[in-house]
């Protein structure tokens, strides 16, 4: 994949006094940011079915820090159309008390990945935290556009102890505007600010990989794929991801990453 990714905005919303470096550069830095997409250009009439895969990257832009928390990412996808509405979904309300994600059918789970985090207190300082590495599955969820995220675990030793269930699934929205795919996803203080709902729990996010499966179903006779392309831009796909983040639950620095695939 060739890409070149280039921070394209850095709004930075401070509340209280603050370095001129968060000012400046952010919180954070997430030019590791990348995504690939399966061969498939297709058009309206035509679509294709992709897969894809993105890397998600952040680490501080001060030394001797964790990066600071995340509490919001939004991924824009040239040309990519979801098709959720024809998949089965996911009973969200039972991951908790199942402590499972694997009730679910097979064709209601969109993507897994992987999470590497550090957890500890609001100091964000490196040397007090402690690793955090949960699997992540995604699952189309019930209502137009709805996701589900779970983060889980083979065993305690991924996460400091905590296991799959600690915290609960948290909802994102697929959409469309315009020819791009827009998925939006808050981040909730039970993994972000207040991790597995303990005060002053951070949690930082320093990796996280998605693979988004080219899922296949008929309905009625016809064959859909979870995502489809309706085209490309000049032979790529453009993309962005807009990250926000936070170092103490109330200030605020958004930034977004740019790029572009190959279709």
């Amino acid at each position: 994949m060739r890409r070149k990714a280039v921070i394209v905005t850095a709004l930075v919303l401070l509340v209280g006094g603050a370095s001129a470096a968060y000012a400046a550069t952010g919180f954070n830095d997430y030019t590791g940011t990348s995504m690939s997409f399966s061969h498939g250009v297709g058009s309206k009439k035509k679509p294709v079915g992709v897969g894809f895969s993105q890397t998600l990257k952040a680490k501080s832009n001060t030394p001797g820090q964790a990066a600071a928390v995340l509490t919001h990412i939004t991924v824009k996808i040239y040309g990519l159309v979801s098709n959720g509405s024809k998949f089965p979904t996911c009973d969200a309300s039972k991951f908790t008390t199942l402590k499972s994600d694997k009730q679910c059918p097979k064709l209601s789970k969109f993507a897994t990945g992987h999470v590497n985090s550090l957890l500890g207190n609001s100091s964000l300082t490196s040397s007090s935290r402690v690793p955090c590495n949960p699997d992540l599955d995604v699952f189309n969820g019930k209502g137009k556009g709805r996701l589900w995220f779970f983060f889980t675990t083979k065993s305690a030793i991924q996460c400091n102890g905590l296991t799959t269930g600690a915290t609960a699934p948290y909802p994102g929205t697929v959409s469309q505007k315009g020819k791009y795919q827009v998925t939006d996803i808050p981040l909730p203080a039970d993994i972000s600010t207040r991790v597995a709902n303990q005060p002053n729990f951070y949690g930082s996010l320093i990796k996280e990989t998605l693979v988004w499966a080219k899922l296949k179903t008929k309905v009625h006779g016809k064959t859909y794929f979870s995502n489809v392309s309706v085209g490309c831009l000049k032979g790529k796909r453009p993309w962005t991801v807009t990250y926000t983040s936070t170092t103490n639950g109330s200030n605020r620095s958004v930034q977004t990453i740019s790029g572009s695939s190959k279709c």
